[in-house]
């Protein structure tokens, strides 16, 4: 695949990242108006997102039969598991576990993808959109929850998570440009479908 090709999906996906960065969860974290029992309703509306990330990468990993690239999908899975644990332990004053049809639609929708897609569009999913996302909210949590072990760590994670994904690109030749952006952009919508509700959620349950 040409330097070419690469660097469109780049500029495709980080038009896609700034745009995120613009959408009503991320604006909510980022606000310093925004009343702190609001954000914390975030992460309420957040774990059943992060329990259900732990479905989609073992998805990946359970569907996929290169073997390169299920050696990818593993290492993944491996520095995400218990990611949805430390959530937990973030929110140890609250103990609410929810459930809304638009959060589980989304999730389901990425299962469904690590299902059926080839590997590479499996894999630009996995860490050009999901990880891709997850950067920006947790920088955006960073600002709102500092010093907490979830955001910390996302943090950290998902800039190489991220990078995985455009090393594959280079080294592959088995994707076209046009495939590759079309399955992003699905997963971006889903993703802002999601981020949108967890932001409804979070200021309907903290309306006063």
């Amino acid at each position: 695949m040409t330097t070419q090709d690469v660097e469109r999906v780049a500029r495709f996906n980080e038009e896609r990242q700034r745009e995120y960065g613009e959408s009503a969860l991320i604006r909510l974290l980022t606000d310093e108006s925004t009343r702190p029992e609001t954000k914390k309703a975030v992460l309420t509306y957040l774990q059943p997102w992060s329990n259900a990330f732990q479905r989609m990468i073992s998805a990946r990993v359970t569907f996929e039969s290169d073997p390169a690239l299920y050696q990818l999908a593993l290492e993944h899975q491996e520095e995400e598991i218990g990611h949805d644990k430390i959530l937990r332990r973030s929110r140890a004053d609250d103990q609410r576990v929810v459930w809304d049809p638009v959060i589980e639609s989304g999730a389901s929708w990425f299962v469904d993808q690590f299902a059926i897609q080839p590997g590479v569009r499996k894999a630009a999913l996995a860490h050009l959109a999901l990880e891709a996302g997850s950067l920006v909210f947790s920088q955006a949590g960073a600002k709102a929850f500092p010093d907490d072990e979830y955001f910390d760590l996302h943090d950290e994670a998902d800039v190489g998570h991220l990078e995985m994904g455009y090393e594959l690109l280079r080294e592959r030749d088995d994707w076209t440009a046009d495939e590759v952006t079309e399955v992003l952009d699905r997963g971006w919508q889903v993703i802002g479908v999601v981020s949108d509700r967890i932001a409804e959620c979070a200021r309907r349950d903290t309306s006063a």
